[in-house]
């Protein structure tokens, strides 16, 4: 059955940006959607992003769909290559895998990444990379080279930011065409 789940990234919360708006569209749709908050930033780290997880992990198939933002999606790719969980689609909005940013930022993330990320084209049938040439947070070569690495589709905005509040994405009808 073909469901949708929404993760949101580094410092974040379920209820900022575009997540509250896209749950809503596609509970109007008549899908379940699972739109959680994640511990961050104490406790973000891989083992309690997946406990979160984890509580539905029975309703993941191969028919869902997430969408992860930031570091979310590469949270989302690790979770499915640990558990060996194959999904349908997965839309990953501003990712990036093994890039150090910041201090702050780079004390929590470490956790999340991966260096077998390439193998997650085996487990999901659909891959989109969307992000943006003017990312303030993550240089494009770094976009990039998530999306080459998972061999997925790309999207790039020329200036959309890091797809959050600040850059004026409380809604994304781009994205909600995709799904």
């Amino acid at each position: 059955m073909k469901n949708y789940f929404i993760i949101h990234g580094t410092y974040g919360h379920n209820k900022e940006n575009w997540f509250p708006w896209l749950e809503n569209k596609l509970k109007e749709q008549g899908y379940e959607v699972f739109n959680f908050n994640y511990p961050t930033p104490e406790g973000h780290n891989f083992e309690n992003w997946s406990k979160v997880l984890d509580k539905v992990k029975d309703k993941i198939n191969n028919e869902s769909v997430f969408v992860c933002h930031s570091i979310g999606c590469v949270f989302l790719a690790k979770y499915c290559l640990s558990n060996n969980i194959r999904i349908g689609k997965c839309i990953f909005v501003s990712g990036c895998n093994n890039y150090y940013f910041l201090e702050d930022f780079d004390k929590i993330n470490k956790f999340m990444y991966t260096d077998e990320i390439n193998k997650f084209i085996n487990l999901c049938n659909e891959r989109i990379c969307i992000y943006s040439k003017d990312d303030p947070y993550i240089k494009i070569d770094a976009l990039e080279s998530f999306a080459q690495s998972i061999n997925a589709k790309k999207i790039i905005y020329e200036k959309a930011g890091h797809f959050n509040e600040k850059a004026g994405y409380t809604e994304f009808e781009d994205l909600l065409k995709l799904l």
